[in-house]
């Protein structure tokens, strides 16, 4: 008898759970998330659209926070190919998927144009914040906040 075991990769993005978001798995269509974090436990290509500032990443396995900020960028890619799409991909280890997320700024539903001698300034910082998340007493708005 086959047994197939299910996999979950220890994170949690907070701080998009209510934003309207494109399903890239399901060509673009539009979806607005409700309810908990975003957890992985299959392939995840979604853009969160006019997200704020700042957004948390939980590590359990690693118990760590990371603190997510953007500025100038409005949109949020959440991506992980999970383990069919790694094994087709040539500079991907077959099982890396289990130890990577990707979670950048973008413009993506209103695409920005420059015209020649035109610039865009915009940053994206990911930082280590303290964390009580393991102590049960994580305050996600202190940490969405910058306090």
């Amino acid at each position: 008898m086959c047994q197939s075991t299910r996999y979950t990769i220890e994170l949690r993005v907070e701080g998009l759970e209510t934003f309207d978001y494109l399903d890239n798995l399901k060509n673009r269509e539009r979806y607005t998330k409700q309810g908990d974090a975003i957890t992985f436990e299959s392939e995840v290509d979604k853009i969160y659209l006019c997200t704020p500032t700042k957004i948390a990443i939980l590590d359990h396995e690693e118990k760590r926070t990371f603190e997510n900020l953007s500025d100038g960028l409005p949109d949020v890619v959440v991506w992980n190919p999970w383990d069919k799409k790694t094994k087709a991909m040539a500079d991907f280890g077959d099982d890396e998927y289990k130890h990577m997320l990707c979670v950048e700024a973008a413009t993506i539903e209103k695409p920005i144009t420059l015209k020649t001698g035109e610039e865009l300034k915009v940053r994206q910082e990911l930082s280590a914040v303290p964390s009580s998340y393991f102590s049960g007493k994580l305050d996600l708005s202190k940490v969405l906040q910058g306090s």
